[in-house]
């Protein structure tokens, strides 16, 4: 008799559940919107506003490290110049530069060191610890472009942190080595 009181039990909390519902409302039928789309690759860029590294992303899925270098070099897109963002690189440049890479590693040569044509340099905050010139008289934040561009890139494509990754600018003339991280530059 046993089982036949379980089962009486069992049926009967069954039928209470049934009985009391979930407490929704029938609907009609509901558009559930466009289909979820997941991640989508993205190139980020790093360009100059003020005196701070701006990232802007670029829906082009992962080119190689030159690629995306020329893409920097070739600068803002109007719409982004004209959320104030620059170039502080010159476009001159991008045929002669050199990038080569390793784990959590990137070189960048420079054949040419061409100073930019600015009225007026940006102040570098003083918290900064990247020195306000470059040879040549460049503003750092050109090599900020660089380095933040080339760590992320590789960054991307590694499954790693842009962070811990060293990017050494090499300019061929004047001759000198540099070595950047990209949280060394002010960003925002």
């Amino acid at each position: 008799m046993t089982v036949h009181r379980m089962a009486a039990a069992l049926l009967a909390v069954a039928a209470a559940l049934v009985a009391a519902g979930c407490g929704i409302s029938p609907t009609g039928v509901l558009d559930g919107g466009a289909p979820a789309e997941g991640f989508r690759p993205s190139t980020r860029l790093y360009f100059v506003s003020g005196s701070r590294l701006r990232a802007v992303t670029r829906p082009i899925p992962w080119p190689s490290l030159k690629e995306t270098l020329d893409l920097l070099m070739d600068g803002p897109s109007a719409a982004e110049r004209a959320r104030g963002l620059r170039n502080d690189l010159e476009p001159e440049e991008q045929g002669q530069l050199k990038v080569t890479s390793g784990q959590a590693h990137v070189r960048i040569t420079l054949s040419a060191a061409r100073p930019v044509t600015r009225a007026t340099p940006v102040p570098m905050p003083s918290s900064v610890a990247v020195p306000s010139e470059a040879p040549g008289g460049r503003p750092v934040l050109w090599m900020g472009q660089l380095t933040c561009t080339a760590a992320g890139a590789l960054a991307a494509r590694e499954n790693i942190d842009p962070d811990a990754v060293t990017v050494v600018i090499e300019q061929k003339v004047p001759i000198r080595t540099d070595s950047f991280r990209c949280s060394e530059f002010p960003r925002g």
